[in-house]
């Protein structure tokens, strides 16, 4: 019975499950009052480009630049290095380059072979003591500077000097003062002259050489009894081989040295006292020029070329 009331709850409730559904209440659409319109979404405002600037033409008046023409440098033409020698015989001399300026003496024993009176700007050289290279009288008076029997410098006026010791004979004593003899270097525009005294060594030495450089002129003896200087020892000739000048102007020779020296060397001659000597007149190789009195009587017995010639 029991079972039966069982079956029958459990088939009634299968029928209340199974009954309509309930109605599900519609779906209330709002509307609005007003019509509905699509607002597009706010774009951020674009800036509309800068005009580009204005070119700015400036007002200054356009400068036109002329170029000039390179000039040319002026040609200088330098002045020939020349320089004047005075023979006034022995071994006295006037040098100079410029007539209106400084002259040097060297060996003054006859003050009127001189072209004129001398000034403070002059120069007075004395190689030694012996009578035919001084005048005392002239010597002491002299108002420029002077180097006298002694070593020594001095510049003035584009002219420079040394002085050397040397020996006025073979085997004396090289003393800087009071010596037998004095070599006197002379440079002066661009020529190297070199008065040599009465010297009798019997060979320039080192030192000498060495002060002595390139000469271009040399004027020294080549016969005297008292330097004991001859043709047989041919002293004379020797120390101007040792040292080879581009000219030799001797002071004191003979026929026979003379012979010897233009066996050596081409000769020359010049009658007249006064000479311009030039270094574009002057060979590369020794030449020898007679001046003076033994111009006048050497030419006669040997070949001799004019000088200038």
């Amino acid at each position: 019975m029991m079972k039966q009331l069982w079956i029958m709850l459990i088939f009634l409730g299968l029928l209340v499950s199974c009954g309509p559904a309930a109605e599900t209440a519609p779906m209330v659409e709002t509307v609005s009052s007003h019509p509905t319109t699509d607002v597009p979404p706010t774009a951020a405002p674009t800036q509309a480009p800068l005009p580009p600037a204005p070119t700015v033409t400036s007002q200054r008046p356009t400068e036109t630049t002329t170029t000039s023409p390179t000039a040319e440098p002026p040609t200088v033409t330098s002045p020939p290095a020349c320089i004047t020698l005075i023979y006034g015989e022995n071994a006295q001399f006037e040098i100079f380059s410029d007539p209106a300026g400084p002259r040097v003496f060297v060996d003054v024993y006859d003050p009127t072979k001189l072209t004129g009176p001398v000034s403070a700007s002059d120069i007075l050289l004395t190689t030694h003591t012996h009578w035919d290279h001084v005048n005392e009288a002239f010597q002491a008076s002299f108002p420029g500077e002077q180097i006298f029997v002694q070593a020594g410098s001095l510049s003035r006026d584009g002219i420079h000097i040394q002085g050397l010791a040397s020996s006025h004979n073979a085997g004396e004593n090289l003393q800087p003062e009071g010596g037998t003899n004095y070599i006197y270097i002379i440079d002066l525009t661009g020529l190297r002259l070199v008065h040599f005294g009465d010297i009798g060594q019997a060979s320039l030495t080192d030192e000498q050489l060495s002060a002595l450089g390139a000469v271009d002129i040399a004027i020294t003896q080549l016969n005297n009894s008292y330097s004991e200087m001859n043709a047989a020892n041919q002293k004379g000739l020797r120390l101007m081989e040792q040292l080879q000048p581009r000219l030799i102007i001797p002071t004191h020779v003979n026929l026979d040295t003379a012979k010897l020296a233009v066996a050596h060397w081409p000769g020359w001659y010049s009658e007249t006292p006064s000479l311009e000597i030039c270094q574009s007149a002057l060979s590369a190789e020794t030449q020898i020029l007679f001046l003076g009195q033994s111009a006048q009587t050497i030419p006669r017995y040997l070949d001799l070329s004019h000088w200038g010639e």
